[in-house]
Parts: C-alpha cells; structure tokens; sequence
C-alpha cells in the first residue's frame, strides 16, 4: 500500500471535525539506518590496537577507549571507561599482555564515559594504601560534583534522550555511539584522584617519563600525556577521534569555546608525535598523518567558529547562521574526522552564538513573549482552527515536509498535550527524520521523542531509567568524594520559594569525624551557606560524613537517622522542621517533547 494510500484517511479525518482522540489509519515506518552512520559502526570493531610497542588502546568494548602503558616497573591505565563490567573484559584482554601490577590511572577529564569505569583496574584500598596514584587535572573533582549533585537530575533525563536509552533492540541493531560503539552506562565506581596538577605536569610513572598538558576543549579540565621516549601523543578527546568534534552537546553543557579548542589542538600538533592515541576511535600512525588529522580537526572547528562570527557580525541570526554556515567540501568529506556522526556544524553555530550574545537576538518582541500556550492558541484560530492546522500538518507529512509537518503538530499539542492526532503526526514525522538523521545525537533525540508521543514512555519507565542514567553521575562511590560543603551547597537550588516565602531561619550542620562545621541560612525565600556555625545558632545538626552521603545517594533520610541516631538534633523540633520544609528534593521524572 503506498504511503498516500494509508494516510488518505487522515487528510479526510482532518477536514471534519475531529475529536481529541481521534486516530490515523496505520501505518508501520520500519525502522531503518543511514547507510553511512551503519557503515560507520565498522570503526568500532573490538580490537586492542598495540602502539610503539608498549602502549596498548582497547576500541570498541564501549564509549570511551582504556589505554594501557606497560611502564618498566607497571602499568598506567589511561581513563577507565563508563562501565565496571565492560572495563573487566578489557583488562581480561591486557592481562594477556602484561602481568604487571597497575601503579597509576590517568583520568583525562571528569566525563563518566572516562572515569566511571575505574575499580576494574584498581581497588579503593589499593589507592588508599598508596600502591596506586590517580592523576588528572585540578578542576576535576569540582566538575564531577557539580555534574553529579547540582544538574544531575536534569542530566540524567538529558543524557537518556542522547544516547537513546529507552529505544527498542530494534532501533539500536547495527548501531554506533558516533565516537564509540553504543554506550553501556553503569552505576560509577569512581575513585577521587591522588595527584593534580594546574597547566603542566612532567613527572616519571613506574619508571617511564610521562609529560601532562591542561589542553582545556570538549572538557574544561582536559588533559593529554605525551611520552617523548616513543614520542606517542595520547590526545584524549581534545581530537575527538572518527567525528566532527562535539563543539556543544545536545544533553547540555557549559559553553564549550572554541577558541580554547583551537589553541589547544595546535599545542598538540607542537609535539610532532610519531603516534597518536585518541580516547575515542582507533589510533593514528606516522608523524604526517597525526599532523594531518590535528590539522583537519584544527581547521574545521576553526572554519565553524571564524564563519560563525563573521556572519554574526553581518546580523545574523541562529536561524540564519545555520544555513550560511557549512563547511568546504575538502573539509566536510574528510572522512571519518570531520564528517557528522557526532557532532553537527548546525547545533555548534547556535551555540557559538549563545556563547558570545546570549539567547537574546536583539528583537525585543523576545523580551516577554506571548505564553507558548497562549501563542499557540491564537496561531491555530489564524490558521482556521484545529482541524485546518492538522490538514497541512498532514498534507506536509504526505509530501515529505516532516520538519514542517511537526512544527505545525507542536502548535495543538502545546494547548492538548493529549491530542491523539497531533501526537501521531509529529511522531511519525520524527521518526522519518530519525531514521534518515546520520547525526547519532540527533537520531536518538528524534526516536526518544516519538516514543514519548507515541505514549510507549510512561512515568515509571521514565522514573526507573532516569534513576539509573543518575547512578552515572550520583553512585555511593562517587558521593565519598563529595564534601559537606559540596553536599549543602546543593541545598541552594532547591529552596521552594513559596515555602519559604516568610521564613528566616538558620540550621547549623556538624560533621564530627571530618571536623567541619557549616550552617545554612534561610531568609524568606534564598538559602545561603556559610562555613563555621554562627553564634546564637539554636538548631543543630549533627552526623558523620558517612550518614551524610547516604542521605545524596537516597539510601538514608534526616528523619530516619535521627530516630536511629545516626543524626544528633539540638534545637526546637517544630522549628527544624519548618526549616527543612523549605526545601524541594523530589525529582520527578518528566518527558521533553511534550511542551
């Protein structure tokens, strides 16, 4: 049956009056793969690649790769991978090739795809007795708390949209993560690093020179190591591996600049190495080719972000940029560095743009916009009602105008989120752009939403999911590096402004087996924290930090620890619970698409 044959019932249905439930004819859009983001999965076949002969990167167990550096006295494990389970498999693989005892671990930067993986090298003991060193950058642990603790909740819906958590087995078959093979997130084992350094570290690991450089790119806190007596670079995600580089992530982040980037990809074309290790992708051989790919990578982030500013400067908007800004053909066709399977030149111009203006475009009709709801409701009456707005949408789908089809879609479920027909049209329309989408981020997001239109995504499936996305940046082995002050600080953002609209009161917080005392202040509707306990201060708190991190995890409660003494309370009971009842800890889980 031809595609106007099965949705011939929906043109008819939209030209009479429908009812919120009313159904299209079915259709069944068989799910299907971009034939060069299938092909790209091949990149990632399971392979522990040798270099320079005692350096070994294990590809295509997960995510991110485990690098291992057979040192003269031991190994050093560069990153750690996303998952415990996976990462016992690759270090299975490099026992095969060396019986050393593991002396260090090398996390390149905070994201979990590098550091969650870490306790199938090493034990919490082991470096805890001093028989392992963790290094990394000094920012590192700050970045992991506040990914974990401030945004986590938010995170977590994100990153199970990005990487296509909820999808079928049959949406995922034959499928890449565009920098690695398809993700397996687990609960973080992490372990807080031993050795930090600021710019630069040159230093000697089981008897091996090893030099670190802060290259700040896709992470803040990013570093690289260069072994000058091989002359291998290992360039952790600084060159991206077998992608355009994700100049911004659809799941969120701070403003990644790229400036910053350029400047640290030259630094590493500085080294002339002979060998390059990325964390993603497969190793690069011969001094001209390295030199080739940090070239390439350097002048497409470039190209993105010189053009992007130029055209900004014209007045353009994002709107407008995106279809100004491309890249060259002899950059867009360098295979597989700069093509689009991870990031996109599009959502990388909108977020160099936010990154130097801001979201404001200089149209003050942005200013105070008409409510979403509101707007759409007087653009359906223009466009002659439901019924009429449906018909296009319908008509644009039939055409094969899906962006077009769901916009329009948008505008009635914007005013009913249950409106079965709007609903199916934008589903259908976004899983047409997702199967043909070679971008993997984009795919996901397109498939996660449809789902979610389709109603295959109910609360509780997205509650569980989202709890177990959060386990990647929030596990109990993660929150025995958080601090007391990192833990109340996240209590900031989560007063309840009309609980705490006439309240000021202060609660004292003693933690007696670190020494550390910190009080937060409640005063009518903003939280405050302050290190020491102010004088005069009648409520009290008091537990180990243990109980406290049982309380981020949620396996313990304030409540149930004082009953079973696991929390001292000084102070008017009534009082500290007012105080604590100004602030908001549920997280409940929610969709994206149904705005």
């Amino acid at each position: 049956m031809s595609t106007f044959s099965r949705f011939s019932g929906l043109l008819l249905a939209a030209t009479l009056p429908l009812s919120a439930h009313a159904e299209l004819p079915a259709e069944r859009i068989e799910p299907s793969i971009n034939a060069e983001l299938a092909a790209h999965t091949k990149v990632f076949a399971q392979q522990v690649y040798r270099v320079a002969d005692n350096v070994y990167s294990a590809v295509g167990w997960q995510l991110g790769n485990v690098v291992m550096i057979e040192a003269p006295q031991g190994l050093i494990i560069v990153d750690t991978g996303e998952s415990v389970s996976e990462s016992r498999k690759i270090m299975t693989e490099f026992r095969k090739l060396s019986d050393k005892p593991v002396k260090a671990v090398v996390y390149t930067h905070f994201h979990p795809d590098h550091i969650n993986g870490v306790q199938a090298f090493v034990s919490r003991e082991q470096v805890e007795r001093g028989e392992v060193q963790i290094y990394a950058h000094e920012t590192l642990l700050q970045n992991v708390v506040a990914q974990g603790a401030l945004v986590g909740p938010i995170l977590g819906v994100r990153s199970a949209y990005s990487f296509g958590s909820f999808l079928p087995a049959s949406d995922q078959e034959g499928m890449n993560g565009g920098i690695g093979p398809l993700a397996k997130p687990e609960a973080s084992s992490f372990i807080a690093p031993t050795v930090t350094f600021g710019e630069r570290l040159d230093t000697r690991i089981a008897g091996l020179d090893v030099q670190f450089l802060h290259v700040p790119s896709e992470a803040p806190d990013e570093i690289t190591l260069y072994l000058p007596a091989n002359r291998v670079l290992i360039s952790a995600e600084v060159d991206q591996g077998p992608t355009l580089p994700n100049i911004h992530t659809l799941r969120g982040t701070k403003f990644r600049d790229p400036v910053q980037w350029i400047e640290s990809l030259d630094k590493l074309r500085a080294y002339q190495a002979e060998y390059m290790v990325p964390l993603h992708g497969r190793p690069v051989s011969g001094q001209d080719k390295v030199e080739e790919v940090l070239r390439m990578t350097r002048d497409g982030i470039a190209y993105i972000h010189d053009q992007t500013v130029r055209w900004m400067n014209k007045g353009l908007m994002p709107d407008e940029l995106v279809e100004k800004v491309k890249l060259p053909p002899h950059l867009a066709g360098y295979t597989p560095y700069l093509r689009e399977y991870y990031g996109t030149v599009k959502h990388s111009v909108r977020q160099i743009y936010n990154g130097y203006l801001g979201w404001f475009q200089g149209d003050p009709v942005a200013l105070d916009p008409t409510p979403p709801r509101q707007q759409a409701e007087r653009l359906i009456a223009l466009a002659g009602g439901r019924e009429k707005l449906l018909l296009e949408a319908g008509n644009a789908y039939l055409k094969g105008d899906y962006q077009w089809a769901a916009e329009l879609a948008s505008y009635a479920i914007r005013v009913d989120h249950e409106d079965k027909l709007a609903r199916e049209i934008k589903a259908r329309s976004f899983r047409k752009l997702g199967y043909a989408s070679m971008n993997i981020n984009w795919r996901n997001w397109y498939l996660m939403s449809a789902m979610e239109l389709e109603g295959k995504l109910d609360g509780d499936t997205i509650r569980q999911r989202s709890a177990e996305m959060r386990k990647v940046f929030l596990s109990p082995d993660m929150v025995r590096s958080f601090t007391p002050q990192s833990f109340l600080q996240n209590w900031v953002t989560r007063i309840d402004p009309e609980k705490a609209d006439d309240v000021e009161l202060t609660l004292g917080f003693s933690f007696p087996d670190v020494e550390e005392q910190w009080a937060l202040e409640v005063r009518r509707g903003v939280a405050q924290l302050h290190k020491g306990i102010p004088e005069g201060t009648t409520l009290r708190l008091s537990m180990d930090k243990r109980f406290m991190e049982t309380l981020l995890t949620g396996e313990g409660g304030l409540v149930k620890g004082a009953l079973l003494g696991d929390v001292q309370v000084d102070g008017n009971l009534l009082e500290i619970r007012r105080f604590l009842s100004c602030f908001d800890f549920s997280d409940e889980a929610f969709g994206l698409t149904l705005r």
